[in-house]
């Protein structure tokens, strides 16, 4: 099934989208949570909390990008589980500034402005080029080390922390455009 009919299904509150939705976004999703979290069971609890959101979400939230969007929602739940286990705010995510001062700057709490605040960050993403994307996406989604991202596209580490960077730099451009000041 396609991302516009689980959100079309999640939009009208019928439980076969959230069925669907994790049908084809099960795995992709786990992959997210025990990236931050680096424990299955904890994983699980994150992603099935993200399915929650996301059924309380949809409507009025009706993102452009399910995967990504889904994505936000899974990495906050298991950020949120990730401090609860370790008492310590933002460890799990050393090095992903943007995207936490961001939900923080905007009221964290609030969700629809988080999920507001993500789809421009899609936009942005939208306009990157794809290897920047990519980096983008492993180090502030997947919170890869940059050892491994450097390894992944043949580069040395420090062009990939200058790359991450300038991707800082576009990004708050980007937010400020937007209205979104961090």
């Amino acid at each position: 099934m396609n991302d516009d009919a689980i959100i079309e299904l999640l939009g009208n509150r019928d439980e076969e989208g959230l069925r669907e939705l994790e049908k084809k976004y099960y795995p992709y999703c786990i992959a997210v949570a025990a990236n931050i979290l680096n424990n299955n069971e904890d994983a699980r609890e994150a992603v099935n909390d993200a399915m929650l959101s996301v059924w309380n979400s949809i409507p009025p939230a009706k993102p452009e990008h399910l995967r990504a969007y889904l994505a936000t929602v899974v990495r906050h739940s298991a950020i949120d589980i990730y401090r609860k286990l370790h008492n310590r705010r933002n460890e799990a995510v050393t090095g992903a500034v943007p995207l936490d001062s961001v939900a923080d700057a905007s009221g964290g709490e609030d969700f629809v402005t988080t999920i507001a605040i993500s789809n421009i960050i899609d936009r942005f993403l939208d306009t990157l080029p794809e290897k920047e994307n990519m980096i983008f996406v492993a180090r502030f989604y997947f919170n890869e080390p940059i050892d491994l991202i450097a390894s992944r596209f043949g580069m040395p580490a420090g062009s990939v922390k200058t790359v991450i960077r300038r991707l800082k730099k576009k990004l708050k451009s980007f937010l400020d455009e937007e209205g979104v000041s961090v």
